[in-house]
C-alpha cells in the first residue's frame, strides 16, 4: 500500500506543479490567447482567437514544445 501511495502522491504534486508554473506563451499579430488550462501531468491547452472575432480554436502543448509554425513560441 506505501508504494501506491507514494504514486499517487507523486502524480498529486506533478499535477500541481504544471497548473502553476505555465509556459510563457508569445502569440502571432492578430491573435489573441484567451485561455491557457494545465490538462494533465504534461500537456496545457491554448484557447486562442483573432483579434475582434467570436469564434475560437485550440491546440494541446507538452513540455517538451519550444515553437508552432504561425508565430507562436513557449518559454519554459
Amino acid at each position: 500500500m506505501g508504494l501506491l501511495q507514494w504514486a499517487a502522491g507523486a502524480i498529486l504534486a506533478k499535477s500541481g506543479h504544471n497548473k502553476f508554473n505555465p509556459p510563457q506563451v508569445i502569440v502571432p499579430n492578430g491573435l489573441e490567447m484567451i485561455g491557457l488550462k494545465a490538462k494533465g501531468m504534461n500537456d496545457y491547452t491554448i484557447k486562442y482567437r483573432k483579434i475582434g472575432s467570436n469564434s475560437w480554436s485550440e491546440f494541446t502543448i507538452s513540455r517538451n514544445t519550444r515553437s508552432r509554425s504561425g508565430g507562436w513560441e513557449f518559454h519554459w
